[in-house]
């Protein structure tokens, strides 16, 4: 669907993928903080909603990938070269 989406709007298929994976993982974090402001006066629980789910996805998002693709060179790298 995302890459029939993308090649109809003229966008390569992988931002296409970036672009509905950022959704994916944005959007309920929207909705928990809207749902945590509308319920509380001071909306304090929004704020550690919307800080902690930003480090979570940039730590994982970022640091995982990282690793595994380091860890990926380190052992596939035949040293021939």
């Amino acid at each position: 669907l995302a890459s029939l989406f993308g090649c109809v709007v003229g966008i390569p298929d992988a931002v296409t993928a970036i672009t509905v994976v950022a959704l994916g993982t944005s959007l309920p974090d929207t909705f928990a903080s809207r749902t945590a402001a509308l319920n509380d006066d001071t909306a304090d629980s929004a704020i550690g909603n919307v800080t902690g789910s930003n480090s979570v996805n940039v730590f994982l998002g970022l640091g995982l990938p990282w690793i595994v693709g380091s860890l990926y060179h380190m052992f596939a790298h035949t040293g021939d070269g």
